[in-house]
């Protein structure tokens, strides 16, 4: 497949989704308050959204993203570390929070849209 391009409708990074979608789990580099996004091949085919499959409404799920609600989710985080001479392990916790969604912009901007405008994003995702 090398040298073929193709548009997974994703970016798949890294994203705080705010403390009303943070399940706690960390899976890979992916911190308690993080879900790294999938494409959004098949979103049109699929029964449930979100990372836990929450809802079966697209339009929820979109707006699922929101987070203004002012709480905080503080991550904490494992490191390994060993000393000069490989005898000790130490495991500090990195503390860090966030408190908001990465989304919070994105979606301002879609609620800014006129509802056939929406509709019409909600029709292209359903068709993808």
């Amino acid at each position: 497949m090398g040298g073929v391009t193709y548009h997974p409708y994703s970016d798949f990074a890294l994203h705080h989704m705010g403390a009303g979608l943070v399940d706690g789990i960390q899976q890979g580099s992916a911190g308690p308050d993080e879900f790294r996004t999938a494409p959004l091949w098949g979103v049109g085919q699929r029964l449930f959204f979100l990372h836990d499959g929450r809802t079966s409404d697209l339009l929820a799920a979109i707006l699922a993203h929101n987070d203004n609600s002012g709480k905080c989710t503080t991550i904490q985080n494992e490191e390994a570390f060993t000393d000069l001479t490989n005898q000790s392990i130490y495991q500090p916790i990195v503390n860090s929070q966030s408190c908001t969604s990465e989304a919070n912009g994105v979606l301002s901007t879609f609620r800014s849209l006129r509802s056939s405008q929406q509709q019409d994003i909600l029709n292209f995702l359903r068709s993808l």
